[in-house]
């Protein structure tokens, strides 16, 4: 992959973030991620990590804090939210009218961006059958495309891989872990304690929120206190067992 411009590879720095909608609030959160980094977020249902995500993107201001993210930033939502008729090769170049607001459509550059995307992740065969025909992990593919077609330096992924098969889930961690080899920043929020184990650091959302390498802070006691449950990682298999 062609990698993203020197200018664009920013680091993130978060200083007592508050985030949160309604009464419900997280942090503070004290983040400080360098260009290329995976970041793997970890809470049950209603911990705020699709809130975190949010705010991360600029889509949702922050309550308190400080926050420097890089721009531009893509938002990966979870399988099954985005329905679209279009062909895949459209759908992709889509991603990228934001460089030009006033374009009509899709440009032949557009276009030709597009189709690199799709061939870099391995799904160039989609690119004439229509996006909402496809499977929920080649959706997932697809849309991860049109990420990288557009080079967004901060990728931001909601359950990326919630309700695929292991082979397509194995396919897009693949895919995420690509965009990173490109340079951007890509923070994930799951709760697939396999797909969170491959990252270089993990978010736990507990209280206070507490962040490190994946290696070291995926231990049972830190899992327990975070779900409840006992639960661990399996040393060298990224496999989660109770």
């Amino acid at each position: 992959m062609s990698g993203l411009r020197a200018d664009m590879r920013a680091h993130m720095r978060a200083r007592g973030l508050v985030v949160g909608r309604g009464a419900f609030r997280l942090g503070p959160l004290e983040l400080d991620l360098p260009p290329g980094r995976r970041l793997a977020v970890l809470g049950p249902n209603g911990a705020g990590k699709s809130t975190l995500l949010r705010t991360l993107a600029g889509l949702t201001p922050a309550l308190d804090g400080t926050l420097s993210a890089p721009r531009p930033a893509a938002l990966l939502p979870p399988p099954g939210e985005v329905e679209a008729a279009f062909p895949v090769r459209h759908m992709v170049a889509l991603g990228r009218l934001g460089r030009s607001p006033f374009a009509p459509g899709p440009s032949r550059a557009d276009l030709a961006a597009a189709e690199a995307a799709l061939d870099r992740l391995g799904v160039a065969d989609l690119a004439d059958r229509p996006f909402d025909r496809l499977s929920s992990g080649q959706r997932q593919l697809v849309l991860i495309a049109r990420t990288a077609a557009q080079g967004g330096a901060l990728v931001l992924a909601d359950e990326p891989t919630a309700t695929l098969d292991p082979v397509h889930a194995a396919r897009v961690a693949a895919a995420l872990d690509a965009l990173a080899g490109e340079g951007a920043l890509v923070v994930i929020a799951t709760h697939d304690l396999a797909l969170a184990a491959r990252q270089d650091a993990v978010l736990l959302l507990t209280d206070p929120p507490r962040t490190g390498p994946a290696g070291q802070i995926l231990t049972p006691a830190a899992l327990a206190a975070l779900y409840g449950a006992p639960l661990a990682v399996c040393p060298g298999c990224g496999r989660p067992h109770g």
